[in-house]
């Protein structure tokens, strides 16, 4: 798996939930791992099914149906400098964004269990959330490249 500090932006501004989730997947629009048809499509199915992304406190898993508009399985990472709400009753707001764009229905499992295993590791959450540097998003990298 391929996973660089590249793919982690901290504290970016967003207004909304849309923008939110437009912001966070850059990188991945920069690496060509995606086209902006998957983030359209990703918003397109929070408006359809609700705020399901939202998947803990403060978290929110950017997601949507594999397509023509995945080049490559990939994740980015983004913390908001201000939080937004998706709409989630009991997650909201959230203020670590991952997009994960799979380019079939099993490539991004092995994404999928790295992230869950950062995230529940002691202290994960702060990890990301305290992030502020390049060193602290090259130890993230690190982490999920283990």
């Amino acid at each position: 798996m391929y996973f660089s500090s590249d793919y982690i932006q901290l504290k970016i501004d967003a207004r909304d939930w849309q923008e939110s989730l437009r912001l966070a997947a850059v990188p991945l629009l920069k690496h060509g791992d995606i086209d902006k048809a998957y983030i359209e499509n990703m918003i397109d199915a929070v408006k359809t099914l609700g705020p399901y992304i939202v998947i803990a406190p403060g978290l929110a898993l950017g997601h949507a149906r594999p397509d023509k508009s995945v080049r490559n399985t990939a994740i980015a990472i983004a913390t908001l400098d201000h939080p937004v709400n998706f709409g989630s009753s009991t997650n909201d707001p959230v203020d670590i964004i991952v997009v994960l764009a799979a380019k079939d229905n099993n490539s991004h499992i092995v994404l999928l269990q790295k992230i869950v295993a950062l995230l529940n590791q002691e202290h994960g959450f702060e990890l990301i959330r305290g992030a502020q540097t390049q060193t602290d998003k090259e130890k993230i990298a690190q982490l999920l490249t283990e």
